[in-house]
């Protein structure tokens, strides 16, 4: 039997009747860990698409960032975000280097307030060593484990130590793990089968095209969202501004791109470029707005209202 699932785009929510005055009131922010943030979507920890600069600028607006793994310095980068007064929010991969670097942040008394073992199929036997070696080592981080696809890895993950659980696989725009491999879960299914196996929190990682999409993936059962594509193009953005023909683009590329890894090896991502935007104040400020519509629409003032609408599926 071959199971049929759905993405955000598939699916709608439908109104309630709205109590608020004004959208204004409606109140869009997160707990996560031992934090709070003003909203639940971030930019994802890929090298085109956030930087030093870039996570500093969502931590003083009060977003949640995580910055990238690649030929990051994470004693230094933690030491200037926590004497800047900020948290520290770092990834770290499965390999010896990531080991060497929480040693490093060990023996010099640093503890990142969050720390995202960050691997393109986190069910597997390395990432299950570095989640129970990093809760044994620096306990006192709030440690995200991903990405995963399935209720039955969910579950692992949570065993293992993960206070919370990044879900989705292939669903990147500069993505083709799917292309590669065969290898995909479509956004909704995935959501919606891992919150359901697990009680920490939740992260729908990628397929994020519309702003109404952030409504959906919490109507699923996620505490958090990350987008790539999204937040790319930014003058606050990572990436490398080109000119063709008069016109000013970013670079956009997946973290298993050769514009990654520096070499054509088991490559499963590629590189596009994205309309040059110039400042990012704006596009937050939006995302603000219509999630605050979204939650009016769903009856409510706070982002729990959106568990409770009804989903339904649009047939194409």
């Amino acid at each position: 039997m071959i199971k049929t699932e759905i993405n955000y785009g598939d699916i709608y929510l439908v109104p309630k009747k709205t109590l608020v005055d004004s959208r204004k009131e409606c109140d869009t922010s997160v707990q996560f860990g031992p934090r709070s943030f003003e909203m639940p979507i971030y930019p994802a920890n890929m090298k085109s698409v956030v930087d030093a600069d870039t996570c500093e600028y969502f931590a003083r607006r009060g977003w949640f960032y995580t910055m990238h793994r690649f030929n990051v310095d994470a004693v230094a980068f933690c030491k200037d975000m926590q004497d800047k007064g900020l948290f520290a929010s770092i990834s770290m991969g499965v390999n010896d280097d990531s080991y060497e670097q929480l040693r490093e942040l060990k023996a010099a008394g640093i503890t990142p307030e969050y720390i995202t073992v960050d691997v393109a199929n986190a069910w597997c036997v390395k990432a299950e060593r570095m989640i129970k070696f990093i809760k044994a080592e620096l306990p006192g981080s709030f440690l995200i484990g991903g990405n995963i696809a399935t209720a039955d890895a969910a579950r692992d993950l949570q065993a293992w130590g993960c206070d919370a659980v990044k879900a989705g696989i292939a669903g990147g725009r500069v993505c083709i793990t799917k292309n590669k491999t065969g290898f995909h879960r479509p956004m909704v299914s995935t959501v919606l089968d891992v919150a359901a196996a697990v009680t920490i929190p939740v992260i729908a990682d990628g397929g994020i095209s519309e702003h109404g999409d952030m409504a959906k993936a919490v109507n699923c059962g996620a505490a958090m969202i990350m987008a790539g594509s999204l937040f790319a193009g930014f003058d606050e953005s990572a990436g490398e501004i080109v000119e063709i023909d008069g016109k000013h683009y970013k670079e956009y590329f997946g973290s298993a791109s050769q514009f990654n890894k520096g070499a054509y090896v088991n490559v499963e991502g590629k590189k596009i470029l994205v309309d040059y935007k110039g400042s990012i104040d704006k596009l937050l400020n939006e995302l603000q707005e219509d999630l605050q519509s979204s939650i009016s629409y769903a009856g409510g003032t706070t982002l729990t209202a959106l568990t409770d609408v009804e989903r339904i599926f649009v047939h194409r």
